[in-house]
């Protein structure tokens, strides 16, 4: 007849149980301590906040924080690397979108600007969606690799738009000539233009509106200066 021991079951479920709630309590600090920064960065911005008054706030000690994040830099970047991400992504589509519109349809080169207008309120939308996490990557982000997030994305505009228009210029539409620093200007003061709406904390409803008018704005101003 076979013999069970069932006290070393009950032992081994012990220890899955202990495992399971030591697995909880991490998961659940974890959250605790990216709750607390982002107030906390909110609040006094990257620099000025300090790990210890995080810690006090989540209920873990400074010993505890190292076993989540390996500095202050690193929990920041939690809170906004996949932000970043995501409008990088929304960013790359809509230029993929802009070259394949100009590759099939050289003689519609108007319509381009609603393609772009269609992008801002894509944008608006998912910035309101993660409307904090803007705030700490436009105003609140000094000190980090982030500092630079506006500059960041600038640089890459001003890339594809020169190529963009390299790609016109193939399909024998004449346009006028930009340098680079002037093409460097005129697409920082759109996105400067845009991130208004998070500094000054704007409706979503406002931002809406004004996604078309800013569409508007700088449609004219591009034709205008393209001489299109």
């Amino acid at each position: 007849m076979l013999y069970f021991d069932y006290s070393v079951i009950l032992h081994c479920n012990q220890i899955v149980e202990r495992r399971d709630k030591l697995a909880g309590d991490f998961q659940q600090t974890h959250k605790n301590l990216l709750a607390c920064a982002k107030q906390h960065f909110l609040k006094f911005g990257f620099e000025r906040a300090s790990i210890r008054e995080i810690c006090k706030d989540a209920h873990v000690t400074n010993g505890a924080f190292y076993r989540h994040f390996s500095d202050k830099e690193a929990l920041f970047a939690v809170l906004v690397e996949q932000v970043v991400q995501n409008i990088s992504s929304i960013y790359s589509d809509s230029v993929e979108k802009h070259f394949e519109f100009v590759r099939a349809n050289t003689d519609e080169l108007m319509k381009l600007w609603e393609i772009s207008e269609d992008t801002i309120i894509q944008i608006i939308e998912y910035i309101y969606e993660n409307f904090d996490i803007f705030r700490l990557l436009l105003t609140n982000s000094d000190g980090t690799k982030y500092a630079n997030f506006m500059d960041d994305v600038v640089r890459l505009d001003v890339r594809d738009t020169m190529c963009l228009i390299e790609e016109v210029k193939k399909r024998g539409i004449l346009v006028n000539e930009l340098g680079e620093n002037e093409w460097h200007m005129l697409v920082h003061s759109y996105y400067a233009s845009l991130s208004e709406i998070v500094i000054h904390n704007y409706s979503k409803s406002d931002a809406l509106k004004y996604a078309h008018t800013l569409a508007s704005f700088f449609s004219s101003g591009w034709k205008t200066v393209l001489g299109i």
